[in-house]
C-alpha cells in the first residue's frame, strides 16, 4: 500500500517536466482517495463505476466519463458514492509546467488567477455539448499520448494542457469572497497545519491535545472540524498514517517488526499488530512476505 498522504510527499515527472499519471482500481467497500493536498494541479477522471470527492467544503458525485479539477493547495478526497468499485485516472501536474522562464502573459492573466482563486473555475466537468465536452476529449488525448509517449509527446501532452486551460479560462467567473468562504478557507488552513504536525511528529507519543495546540484550538472544538472535514478522528488518523508508514517500512527495509512498530511510533507491539491487521487485511509479518512474493 503506498496512498498519498497529508502533506503528499511523491514527485511527479521531475524537474525537467513535472507532470505525472496514475491508473487507480478502487474495489468495493475501499476509499477512493485518503484526504490529502499537494502544491501541484490536478485532474482525476473517472473511468468506470462513480465516486463522490470532495474538494475543500464542496462535494461532487462524479461518474464515468466525467472528471473534476483540483487547485493547488486544496484539501481533497474521494469516498464510493453507493458501495461499488470504481477507477479513475489522475493527472497531477505542477503550475509551472504553463509558465514561461520571463514576463508571460499567459500567466498573468490566466494561470494565476486561477491558481489564486481570484476568478473560479468549474471544478465537475461532464460530458455535456460544448466546451465540457470539449475540455474531456483533450482530457483523454493528453492521458493518451502519456501511456503512448509518441515523438514530442511533451509538446503534444502540454498543447492539450494548454487547451484545457483556455477552456477553463472562458467559462470561469470571479470570485465571491463571502464571509462564509473565508471562515472555511480559515479552518482548512489550521487542519493543514494539523496534518502536517501530525506528519512531522508520528513518530513520538503525541495526543490529541498536543495537535490542538499547534493550531491553538480547543481540543473539543478542534475535534469537531478534524471529523468534519477527515472523515476521521485525530487519533484514527494518526494510527492511520502511522500505519501506512510501518507497510511502507516493510515493503522498503529489512527492520524487524518490532523495530518498525517503534519506528513509527508504537511501544505496544500487540497493540501495533491489530491495527496493522484491521487497515491491511492481515498481520505485519504476512504483509511483508506477500511483497516480497508480489515482487518476484
Amino acid at each position: 500500500m503506498d496512498k498519498l498522504l497529508l502533506k503528499e510527499d511523491r514527485v511527479h515527472g521531475d524537474v525537467s517536466f513535472p507532470l505525472g499519471s496514475y491508473y487507480m482500481e478502487i474495489p468495493s467497500g475501499s476509499v477512493v482517495l485518503d484526504c490529502h493536498w499537494h502544491e501541484e494541479m490536478e485532474f482525476l477522471l473517472v473511468t468506470s463505476g462513480k465516486a463522490q470527492f470532495r474538494i475543500e467544503t464542496d462535494y461532487y458525485e462524479v461518474s464515468e466519463g466525467e472528471c473534476i479539477f483540483i487547485n493547488s493547495g486544496e484539501l481533497h478526497a474521494g469516498f464510493q458514492a453507493d458501495g461499488s468499485p470504481c477507477t479513475y485516472r489522475a493527472v497531477v501536474f505542477s503550475p509551472s509546467l504553463l509558465y514561461s522562464s520571463s514576463f508571460d502573459l499567459t500567466r498573468t492573466n490566466y494561470v494565476d488567477p486561477i491558481l489564486k482563486n481570484s476568478l473560479i473555475v468549474k471544478r465537475h466537468i461532464t460530458a455535456s455539448p460544448g466546451w465540457q465536452s470539449e475540455l474531456l476529449g483533450r482530457l483523454e488525448k493528453l492521458l493518451g499520448y502519456l501511456r503512448g509517449k509518441p515523438p514530442a509527446y511533451e509538446l503534444l501532452v502540454k498543447s492539450e494542457l494548454f487547451g484545457i486551460f483556455a477552456l477553463l479560462s472562458a467559462n470561469c467567473v470571479s470570485a465571491a469572497n463571502t464571509p462564509e468562504r473565508s471562515q472555511d478557507h480559515f479552518r482548512l488552513e489550521k487542519l493543514k497545519t494539523a496534518l502536517k504536525y501530525i506528519q512531522d511528529n508520528y513518530s513520538k507519543k503525541i495526543s490529541t491535545l498536543d495537535i490542538a495546540a499547534c493550531v491553538d484550538m480547543s481540543e473539543g472544538h478542534f475535534c469537531r472540524i478534524f471529523k468534519h472535514y477527515v472523515k476521521k478522528t485525530p487519533v484514527e488518523y494518526l494510527n492511520y498514517y502511522r500505519i501506512t508508514r510501518a507497510a511502507r517500512l516493510l515493503e522498503e527495509t529489512g527492520m524487524k517488526v518490532l523495530e518498525v512498530a517503534m519506528e513509527v511510533g508504537f511501544d505496544n507491539m500487540s497493540y501495533f499488530t491489530g491495527l496493522f491487521r484491521r487497515h491491511m487485511g492481515m498481520p505485519p509479518s504476512k504483509y511483508r512476505n506477500a511483497r516480497y512474493r508480489a515482487v518476484e
